[in-house]
């Protein structure tokens, strides 16, 4: 079994790390990776983490993750270096056409997983 899901970290959307309503973004962000070819992904999600600072009894907010599940590039969902650069490069360009939307750093993490039938491990 194959897998693949992509982490957008530190990402920010009109200078805020903290967003009420994220359903902007992430309509945004769906309609400008959908216009990257051969590129299939099942869902899209936005974390947000709040950091409570104890000494100074405040709340601020970190930056936020964007997760995108279920990902298939040209058919394949364990990529190859060459793929993965490809579609990475893409993203990073998508992404720039989304006024006042900033990131970090892009981890992909693609998996193959056997079964011990797989193996010819018998039970």
């Amino acid at each position: 079994m194959e897998s693949c899901d992509i982490y957008i970290k530190g990402v920010k959307y009109q200078d805020s790390s903290w967003l009420s309503n994220p359903d902007v973004l992430l309509s945004l962000v769906y309609v400008n990776l959908s216009e990257i070819s051969s590129f299939y992904f099942v869902s899209l999600a936005l974390n947000m983490a709040q950091v409570y600072n104890v000494s100074l009894k405040q709340s601020n907010y970190d930056s936020m993750v964007l997760y995108i599940k279920g990902v298939k590039y040209k058919r394949e969902e364990f990529l190859k270096l060459k793929e993965l650069q490809r579609l990475i490069r893409d993203i990073k360009e998508q992404l720039t056409y989304i006024d006042g939307l900033s990131f970090g750093s892009i981890e992909v993490r693609c998996a193959k997983t056997y079964f011990d039938r797989e193996l010819g491990v018998k039970k």
